[in-house]
């Protein structure tokens, strides 16, 4: 999402390519812009073709045209009303516009005397200043027999008509800003860049932004009891300047007040003499935005790891799943034995349960991780033949309405947690309700290679 006004009055919004703050940042890469063309530009550059085709009258639907519109007038100062056609009505808004890059060189001498531009810079009407509706043509002063006069596009090399240059010329353009061109380097992933690009426009959805933009809430920063705006997210948080302060000593830098993020990012570029060639030490702060962004967004969240399993299927079935916060400290672990049952049917018990724990004990907003593909498959559906699965699937989405951000599919290696908790479950027909204080034995090395990122190794 973009925030598509600077009236700090007017709601949330998506941009549109008009917005003032980011016309002309949507265009090419390489001047730092979006890489998004504006449909309404391209219009204009197909209506100026039609123009181009219409002056050049080399078919029968221009001298229609002609006949009809223009009679003893030049095309540039016909008027029109309502009663016309719409595609005569696009021809003279366009026309103003496209009439300017039109040159022709002379032959037989049918062009305007005093309307055509065959003098290389301007029509001889807007020479001299003076309105004239005459429509003498050249040849009253100039023929060249058997060769037609020649209609020429200024906006290319070899006078034929190019979209491109059409684009070129009605486009909006805004000042080029190295820092926008910088962030699209090919070494960071569209995602990052485009994160980048957001930012250094003021576009991204910090607490004081929302509300700015109408949202009445209070604002608190994730690791301090400050407002959370960009400059204390990315700059002035203790937890951020401490990875700032990290990464200058690892260049030998010296950061002293700074003062604004964009300064903050001149001075890491503009420190080294590979600024052009976007030196690793030129990328590092970039990734440093990057990943503040994501850990702050991480936080705000907890994790919720389900698993089912049944042996034989149908066989002895149980559930298990476990709550934990962004950083992998357990909030809370449960196992369900579930008598004779099969194994999808497991694997939704699993998830019912795990967001009514999370209801009851306040665990919200939710990602919840599933190593099954049915689960996921069935909640997006939301449909089952068997009632008892359908059962399962409406008390799931009542509580996904509430509580879950997002239902994610993991694999095994990542859900080795789960996957522990659910085999004795099964296995010892085992019900109860662990805290952190109880965890012990293999589940506790478990969880201490998750919070690592070390993968499970299953067995067997």
């Amino acid at each position: 999402m973009l925030q598509g006004s600077n009236d700090e009055s007017l709601p949330w919004r998506a941009a549109d390519l008009d917005s003032k703050c980011v016309t002309g940042h949507f265009v090419a890469f390489a001047s730092g812009g979006l890489g998004v063309r504006s449909l309404a530009d391209y219009v204009r550059a197909f209506s100026m073709k039609l123009w181009w085709r219409f002056q050049g009258k080399s078919s029968l639907w221009s001298d229609y045209l002609h006949g009809r519109y223009c009679r003893n007038l030049h095309p540039t100062i016909v008027p029109y009303n309502r009663n016309h056609s719409w595609v005569w009505h696009r021809l003279c808004r366009i026309r103003d516009v496209a009439e300017p890059l039109l040159f022709w060189t002379l032959g037989e001498g049918s062009v305007s005397f005093w309307h055509d531009n065959w003098l290389g810079e301007k029509p001889l009407a807007q020479l001299l200043h003076r309105e004239n509706n005459i429509m003498e043509p050249i040849s009253y002063y100039w023929h060249e027999a058997g060769q037609g006069d020649k209609i020429v596009w200024t906006g290319s090399s070899a006078g034929d008509f190019l979209t491109k240059s059409a684009w070129e010329a009605i486009r909006q353009t805004s000042p080029r800003r190295q820092l926008l061109a910088d962030v699209w380097h090919r070494s960071l992933r569209l995602t990052i860049s485009f994160f980048l690009w957001r930012l250094f426009l003021d576009r991204i959805p910090v607490d004081a932004r929302m509300r700015q933009k109408g949202f009445n809430f209070l604002s608190k920063c994730q690791c301090c009891e400050a407002d959370e705006t960009v400059s204390h997210l990315f700059i002035e948080s203790i937890a951020v300047q401490g990875v700032w302060q990290y990464s200058a000593a690892l260049f030998r830098l010296c950061l002293c007040d700074i003062g604004s993020l964009t300064h903050m990012v001149h001075f890491w570029q503009y420190s080294t003499p590979f600024h052009l060639d976007l030196h690793i030490q030129t990328l590092i702060p970039f990734l440093i935005l990057w990943f503040a962004w994501t850990q702050r967004n991480a936080v705000k969240y907890r994790g919720l790891n389900t698993d089912g399993s049944s042996l034989g299927n149908p066989g002895l079935a149980g559930a298990a799943g476990i709550i934990r916060d962004s950083v992998g400290h357990v909030h809370l672990v449960y196992q369900i034995a579930l008598g004779t049952g099969t194994s999808v049917l497991a694997e939704l018990t699993a998830v019912w349960q795990g967001l009514e724990f999370a209801l009851t004990h306040d665990f919200a907003p939710l990602v919840v991780e599933v190593d099954a593909t049915t689960v996921i498959s069935l909640l997006q559906s939301r449909v089952s033949r068997k009632w008892e699965v359908q059962h399962l699937i409406m008390h799931i989405v009542r509580l996904q309405q509430l509580l879950v951000e997002d239902v994610q599919h993991v694999f095994r290696e990542a859900n080795g947690a789960a996957d522990h908790l659910v085999k004795e479950a099964a296995s010892l027909q085992l019900t109860r309700v662990l805290h952190h204080n109880d965890i012990t034995g293999v589940l506790h090395g478990i969880l201490c290679l998750d919070r690592q990122g070390v993968p499970h190794l299953r067995r067997g």
